[in-house]
């Protein structure tokens, strides 16, 4: 029997798709220890019946704490000028028209402008999710949010779930199935 029959080379690409997979692997779990050491203040966070009451620019009254036992909350803080907010802000609209998980989106712009401003950024962007305007960032300061974007998701008056900066699509719905299925 010929010697070279035993030691048959593997294809390249197999130990290609190996380290792939062991990389792919390590950067989740860094990112998602990462995203948890950065995101740790905002589990703890709680959202009170008094300092959850907002009128939108458009004059809808809303309430974020009571609209939470009626259905998911999806609270999305975001500004005009912050350049991941242009990524996540279509995939909220996208979500707001889609009306999935039974989960009803409120978006909360800070530092963006008077009312007049945000309606042209809406209307030029072509969304129309409900915003409500903290344009002297009084709210995010208590809730002690400082980044945009930031999401926080809220079911039976508690958080459930948060996640600042860029956030895909599939981690989104992901986030959004774990919290209806809880």
């Amino acid at each position: 029997m010929p010697s070279n029959m035993n030691n048959t080379p593997r294809p390249k690409w197999r130990g290609w798709l190996k380290s792939m997979a062991i990389f792919i692997i390590m950067f989740m779990v860094a990112s998602t220890a990462l995203e948890a050491w950065r995101n740790r203040h905002l589990n703890q966070m709680q959202i009170s019946a008094t300092q959850s009451a907002f009128t939108t620019i458009d004059g809808q009254k809303i309430n974020i704490f009571k609209d939470s036992y009626d259905q998911t909350v999806l609270v999305y803080v975001w500004a005009t000028w912050c350049g991941s907010c242009k990524i996540v802000s279509p995939m909220i609209n996208w979500l707001n028209n889609q009306q999935l998980f039974n989960t009803k989106i409120i978006t909360i712009a800070m530092r963006s402008g008077d009312d007049r401003h945000l309606h042209a950024y809406l209307n030029m962007k072509g969304y129309n999710f409900p915003v409500v305007n903290d344009n002297r960032n009084l709210l995010t300061q208590q809730w002690k949010l400082s980044r945009s974007p930031t999401i926080l998701i809220i079911k039976d008056g508690k958080i459930q779930d948060t996640t600042a900066g860029l956030i895909t699509p599939p981690g989104l719905l992901a986030r959004l199935a774990w919290v209806d299925m809880k």
